[in-house]
């Protein structure tokens, strides 16, 4: 029932809607966050010990698999930083940051950074905990389907609305060349089309969150990427 020129004109406006609904769900993230309001810090001992922490950080570790702060024990990927950078210390080299992502059992992505410091002689081990913002959810999306560094590109053009033509001119490629890899990317996420594509990124991703607006809306409580005030 739609024109040529209905379809163009909303094969133009989908990409600014899309932007705006994206940008929606990170206000609403910011104003109004999951889970704690702050990331945690903690400070471990050569011995694996909590020396001191910010209030707060046991929320964080308690969502964490294996997290049981009552009992005692450290999540295992809170442990698993915190020793890979403590050996980046010993190494002789400069020390680096050890980083992972995690997903919690709310279902939320975190990411886990670690440090080590030099305190007189003994070794001490900062551990951050703090959401993971899309960028890296993204990045581990991506890596979890093995696609190889040109698939994430053109993945992460269709998932901005672009066309075949234009992601074409963006890689310096031939559209041939880019429909070779979206159907490499097809195979590899197990869906058929571009459609298909972005649907799945939403409903796993997005979709979530609209649900947790409705309950909101139900309990008359503010809404996630509803309007600042």
């Amino acid at each position: 029932m739609f024109s040529d020129q209905d379809k163009s004109w909303l094969q133009a406006l989908s990409p600014l809607l899309a932007e705006g609904a994206r940008r929606a769900l990170l206000v609403g993230e910011a104003t109004d966050p999951e889970g704690p309001q702050a990331p945690g810090l903690l400070v471990l001992t050569a011995d694996w010990k909590v020396e001191s922490s910010t209030p707060g950080v046991e929320e964080w570790l308690d969502d964490l698999p294996d997290g049981e702060t009552g009992a005692g024990r450290l999540p295992s990927a809170v442990l698993t930083v915190a020793g890979r950078a403590m050996r980046s210390a010993e190494s002789g080299e400069p020390a680096e940051v050890a980083m992972a992502r995690v997903l919690t059992r709310s279902g939320a992505w975190v990411v886990l950074h670690g440090a080590a410091l030099q305190s007189g002689s003994d070794r001490r081990v900062a551990v951050i905990v703090e959401p993971a913002h899309p960028a890296r959810i993204t990045s581990l999306l991506m890596s979890a389907y093995g696609l190889t560094d040109r698939e994430r590109d053109v993945t992460r053009l269709v998932l901005q609305g672009n066309s075949t033509s234009d992601i074409a001119a963006e890689m310096v490629v031939s559209p041939h060349t880019v429909q070779q890899h979206l159907k490499s990317v097809f195979d590899k996420t197990g869906v058929r089309s571009r459609r298909d594509l972005v649907g799945k990124v939403f409903f796993s991703h997005y979709e979530p969150r609209l649900r947790d607006n409705e309950q909101r809306a139900l309990a008359d409580k503010p809404l996630r990427g509803g309007p600042v005030r």
